[in-house]
């Protein structure tokens, strides 16, 4: 009996999140570059639903925070910054619903940071993945500048009734410098010695 009433809870609780709830501990995509929190709301366009489809995602501009910890291309970082971002989802086969398990798109982000003496901006194109697992949406972007990952924390809409046309997203990443690795200098040729 006990064990029914916590399954019970725990549906209730699911459910009270929505199907769009978040899954904690999404991390960062990768250990290179300087860690960086963002939070943002992004508009579909047309949506997700139960139908398959292909659209538009974006932020209207750089409505979104960015918080780095760390130098930006060699600078530190003085303050929150912005964050947004545009592109497509659906890319993939006929498109996403909101019963995919899976969903690709692409887009740019476009970042600003400010630095001690200015700011830093970024408009970095980036490939996008995201899986629904259960009543929870994570996803993952991988840029050259900047890769993250993010949890859907809220959403509108419902899927059966009425489409997701707003979502709100936070998520950590890592931005990389803008600076080309250093060369590495060609081995030494060995000095013929003459017998």
């Amino acid at each position: 009996m006990r064990a029914l009433r916590r399954l019970l809870v725990l549906e209730v609780v699911l459910l009270g999140l929505g199907p769009w709830a978040a899954v904690p501990g999404a991390g960062a995509a990768d250990d290179q570059g300087t860690p960086c929190a963002f939070e943002v709301d992004v508009n579909l366009s047309p949506g997700l639903s139960r139908s398959p489809s292909s659209g538009a995602f974006d932020t209207k501009g750089e409505s979104g925070t960015l918080d780095c910890q760390g130098d930006v291309d060699g600078q530190p970082a003085t303050g929150r910054g912005t964050f947004g971002a545009e592109g497509r989802y659906g890319t993939a086969g006929h498109g996403d619903s909101c019963d995919s398990r899976q969903g690709r798109g692409d887009g740019t982000a476009h970042l600003t940071v400010p630095v001690e003496g200015g700011s830093r901006h970024v408009d970095d194109p980036f490939t996008l993945t995201y899986r629904v697992d259960g009543r929870s949406v994570v996803g993952e972007i991988t840029g050259r500048r900047f890769a993250a990952t993010f949890d859907v924390t809220k959403a509108d809409g419902d899927c059966f009734w009425h489409a997701v046309r707003n979502i709100h997203i936070r998520g950590k990443g890592r931005l990389r410098s803008d600076e080309p690795p250093p060369a590495q200098e060609p081995p030494p040729t060995p000095v013929p010695v003459s017998p």
